[in-house]
């Protein structure tokens, strides 16, 4: 298992000793594609961590990522409400969904970064 720094450089005192494997630090805070955010490096484990050590430590779970949820509403004379409503971390990004009411349709759409919410949002809002 991967954790990731997002803290700072990993040095003693900044990850749990035991069962701790390889170490790497970057020479600068880097974006790391694995768990979709900047990392000052990463420490390679055979056990996983528990949340109770990520917390203390600060630690990023390899392949955990953010998805940022836009919820979209569109009432019965078709005027839309759009905005960025839930931001979580997990490994896949989760299922969209609507929901149908009498008076309105509410869609929460997922999304991989902040910068494809804010668009999506936009030409929701603009539609």
């Amino acid at each position: 298992m991967k954790y990731y720094s997002t803290q700072r450089p990993v040095s003693p005192g900044t990850f749990p000793r035991q069962g701790a494997g390889q170490i790497v630090n970057f020479d600068n805070k880097q974006f790391c594609e694995e768990i979709g955010r900047d990392a000052w490096g990463y420490i390679e484990y055979e056990e996983p961590l528990s949340a109770a050590q990520l917390e203390a430590y600060e630690l990023v779970p390899g392949g955990m990522k953010k998805f940022w949820c836009v919820t979209t509403s569109v009432n019965d004379r078709g005027q839309v409400a759009a905005n960025i409503t839930n931001v979580i971390e997990a490994v896949c990004k989760p299922e969209n969904s609507s929901t149908s009411t009498s008076r309105r349709d509410i869609y929460q759409d997922w999304f991989p970064s902040l910068e494809q919410a804010e668009k999506y949002v936009e030409e929701a809002r603009n539609a």
